[in-house]
């Protein structure tokens, strides 16, 4: 049968079970989803929308055939990679052989926002049981495993399944922590450098440059370093977690995956204007992230690793994440590109080329070049002593200092 039926729960605020909020139809054969509110979750006083972009509460849904036929939020919620081949694994299969809604059903309480996907009305809640912190060696250990293509004990499989429905290649899992929910990121054997110091490090650094960062750890378990950060689509609260309703840059913008010449900072900003309930505040923090991403070279700046919390007053920025310099090597040209383009020169990795389209940040150009210069002075004259200050060595800050050097 080439249709599937799923049903969407949608977690209210101040609700720790989810309510049923439509169901789904999805053909696999055609790549198309068409969705439907049910009426009583219409009546509700404290319904919310579960995509303001494609699913509006008021207005007329439409059929999806983008990412191969999920809405926004839908694809959102379904893992990337490394959850894929966790769950694969457990499948005993390869991860291209699974469908997209196989997916979407299998992802657990841990993925991130606040929708679930079941086969009927009558599915029971999701047991959210994560790994907890005393579990990370042997995490760290089985997800090595997994991903040298080793067999991973389904004890420890099944712990990592539970905590890794979250977007991203690397390996990583939630854990908790002190009574919160964090997601641990792991390193990977081929990593010239520690990755989770090295994220942690440049986390700092976009502290110190004003920007909106979570609360973040580095951990090291044996001798291996590991990169947390809280949660921030879920809060602790009395018997569990409550959960707040994420979109993702490209699911805001209403971009295919693969549609990557229409990347753009341009259209996000206005989607900002048009969606979120403080654009102006947004839209400055965006471009301060850009100017941040151009300063340590950041240049896995696409769209997913962009986020935007939904709550009932409206839509706003996620903390930042995913930001970590890819190395370059002293002699070559200088000049590389983001994801995303940024101005009139494209992708340009360039502060000139993001201070020529301050009109889109709403942004005067005087104010722009302001805010850009101040971040550059920070960054030029600190990321050295931050990085050195969460242990990484004189040698390793050479490797490093080609990202940051230009700018001296």
């Amino acid at each position: 049968m080439a249709t599937t039926t799923l049903y969407v729960f949608c977690y209210l605020p101040g609700l720790l079970d989810a309510v049923p909020a439509g169901r789904f139809e999805f053909d696999a054969v055609a790549g198309v989803g068409v969705f439907a509110y049910g009426r009583r979750y219409l009546q509700r006083a404290t319904a919310m929308s579960l995509d303001c972009v494609a699913l509006p509460l008021g207005g007329e849904v439409l059929p999806v055939t983008i990412n191969g036929g999920l809405y926004g939020a839908f694809r959102d919620a379904s893992p990337d990679y490394w959850g894929r081949l966790v769950v694969a694994s457990g499948l005993k299969c390869p991860v291209e052989a699974l469908s997209e809604i196989d997916y979407l059903v299998r992802a657990n309480a841990t993925r991130v926002g606040n929708l679930d996907f079941r086969p009927s009305l009558e599915a029971p809640e999701p047991s959210l049981a994560p790994p907890q912190f005393q579990d990370l060696a042997d995490l760290l250990e089985a997800a090595d495993s997994l991903a040298d293509g080793r067999y991973v004990d389904e004890p420890l499989r099944v712990m990592l399944e539970q905590g890794s429905s979250i977007g991203g290649a690397r390996p990583k899992c939630t854990i908790e922590l002190d009574g919160e929910l964090w997601l641990a990121k792991f390193p990977a054997r081929n990593d010239q450098l520690s990755i989770p110091r090295l994220e942690f490090g440049i986390m700092e650094l976009a502290s110190l440059c004003g920007l909106n960062v979570p609360e973040t750890r580095l951990e090291t378990i044996g001798q291996r370093q590991v990169f947390l950060t809280r949660r921030f689509d879920r809060e602790a609260v009395a018997g569990g977690w409550s959960r707040c309703g994420y979109l993702s840059a490209l699911s805001l913008a209403e971009w295919d995956e693969r549609d990557r010449d229409k990347w753009s900072y341009r259209t996000v900003a206005e989607r900002i204007r048009r969606y979120a309930i403080r654009p102006q505040a947004n839209l400055r923090e965006l471009f301060l992230r850009i100017a941040f991403n151009i300063l340590v070279r950041n240049t896995d700046d696409h769209p997913r690793n962009h986020g935007f919390l939904i709550r009932q007053e409206g839509l706003s920025l996620s903390p930042l994440f995913d930001v970590v310099p890819s190395l370059a090597r002293r002699g070559v040209s200088t000049e590389f590109f983001l994801a995303m383009s940024v101005g009139s020169k494209g992708r340009l990795a360039a502060l000139e080329n993001l201070c020529g389209a301050s009109a889109a940040f709403n942004l005067q150009p005087a104010k722009a070049k302001v805010l850009v210069e101040e971040m550059k002075d920070r960054v030029v004259t600190s990321w050295r002593a931050i990085l050195s200050n969460v242990g990484f060595a004189n040698h390793e800050l050479d490797i490093l200092a080609p990202s940051f050097d230009r700018h001296q």
